[in-house]
């Protein structure tokens, strides 16, 4: 037992010096190297890193980062549109009668002032309280009134009434109107006279005759309102003769018409009724019954009031107040 002891040991011995030298005998190994038996070789130990499990665990989406806002770029301001100048509208008046009469008031109590005709438009400036006269300018030169009858006027709506309407005159009582069937009575005679009146007158006698009219225009009978044109058609077709006036009676009631200025050479002026160079007028208290029609006679005088015509007469419609004769010494 001893001499096995003795043997094994040692190969136990050896087994343990080549396990512990790092297997130092074994191919490629130094063989001259002497084994340290003395120091042990130190045995690095590994320790396993231990691997996390995989789980079926969503992984959240990542937040969504909001866009960045990017400032807009201002386009350019439109320019801004320069305001233009509206007329405001006015009231504005044609003439449709192919003639009318201008009056200084609303009604025809009123004067005449003068004519307008046809197509012819104003401005107007006001109405009266009942809204039939239109106020307008201008005639003349003045202010008139129209009756609305006789016009269209454009935006009436905008017309206010007029503060300063003038006062009417008085009326006169007007006398019983006849029926229209009925004809007007004959002339009276003028005044008492020699069988010839320009028998005794000498020179060249009496020279003007008429030879256009009479012819009428309404006024309304407010006044009796003569348009006289004296000419000499023997000299440049017509010339206007000057210093003429006319002696008229109504009723044998002789009316103030000398007291009107005479006829005036030269150029005529224009009515409605015909060309004319002595105008003269009277009102209603100038009448002897107050009213402008009925009938009428007279003659013509020169400037030294002596007569220069044989007697004329006229009648004066009902209504009617204009009256309009050419007398020509031609």
């Amino acid at each position: 037992m001893d001499s096995l002891r003795r043997g094994v040991l040692p190969f136990i011995l050896l087994i343990t010096a080549l396990f512990l030298g790092g297997c130092s005998l074994l191919p490629g190994s130094d063989p001259t190297a002497t084994p340290t038996s003395a120091v042990r070789a130190i045995i690095p130990t590994w320790t396993p890193t231990p691997v996390p499990l995989v789980t079926d665990t969503p992984v959240p989406p990542p937040t969504p980062v909001p866009p960045t806002a990017v400032p807009a770029t201002p386009l350019p301001a439109e320019p801004t549109p320069v305001p233009t100048d509206t007329p405001a509208p006015s009231a504005r008046m044609t003439i449709t009668n192919q003639t009318a009469n201008v009056r200084s008031g609303p009604g025809t109590q009123f004067a005449v002032i003068g004519s307008v005709n046809q197509g012819m438009q104003f401005d107007v400036t006001g109405k009266n309280a009942a809204g039939d006269w239109f106020q307008f300018c201008c005639v003349n030169g003045e202010v008139g009134w129209m009756f609305s009858q006789l016009a269209t006027v454009e935006n009436a709506q905008l017309v206010a009434v007029t503060a300063d309407i003038p006062v009417a005159p008085p009326t006169a009582v007007p006398a019983p109107a006849q029926p229209t069937n009925t004809p007007l009575p004959a002339a009276p005679p003028p005044p008492p006279a020699a069988a010839d009146p320009c028998a005794s007158i000498g020179g060249d006698g009496c020279k003007f005759r008429i030879t256009g009219g009479p012819s009428f225009a309404g006024n309304g009978g407010s006044e009796l309102k003569l348009q006289l044109f004296f000419i000499h058609s023997g000299i440049d077709d017509g010339q206007p003769q000057g210093s003429y006036r006319v002696v008229l009676f109504k009723n044998g009631v002789e009316l103030p018409t000398k007291s009107c200025e005479a006829s005036v050479t030269g150029s005529p002026n224009n009515g409605p009724l015909g060309s004319f160079n002595h105008n003269c007028k009277l009102s209603l208290d100038k009448l002897p019954d107050g009213n402008v029609a009925g009938n009428y006679s007279g003659y013509v005088i020169d400037g030294n009031h002596e007569r220069d015509s044989r007697d004329f007469s006229f009648s004066v419609p009902d209504g009617q107040g204009e009256v309009w004769i050419r007398f020509d010494q031609g």
